[in-house]
This record gives C-alpha cells, structure tokens and sequence, in this order.
C-alpha cells in the first residue's frame, strides 16, 4: 500500500468497502483478515484526512467571502 495516499477519497472508500467485503467472505485466514483489516484503517486513515483538509479549505473559503 506504498501508494495509497496518491489516491483520491472516492478510491479510498472503494477499497475499504472491497475490503469489508472480503472479510465477510469467511474463506481467509487469520493473517490474511489482520492484514485487510490494517489496510482497511489505512485507507479510512487517509480518507479521514482528507475529508479534514476539505473542512479547512472550505472554512477557509467561506470566512474569505464575508
């Protein structure tokens, strides 16, 4: 996952849902299911972050504006 942050939001969200969906499949095991599971909170990590940014751009912009 050496790329992940070069990702945009929407591919973030793709990968946990991909994620979650493999997880549910019950056919990994237990070493497999940790490693989605720590990629999982990376691209929610990332995504999060993210979202903060946009948060401050747009109050930034907003505030601007008055």
């Amino acid at each position: 996952m050496a790329k992940a942050q070069e990702l945009d939001f929407e591919t973030h969200i793709e990968k946990v849902k991909d994620i979650i969906q493999q997880l549910n499949n019950n056919t990994l095991n237990l070493k497999e299911g940790m490693q989605l599971y720590k990629d999982a909170q990376a691209h929610i990590s990332i995504a999060n972050k993210m979202l903060e940014e946009a948060e401050f751009e747009l109050k930034n912009v907003i505030e601007q504006q008055q």
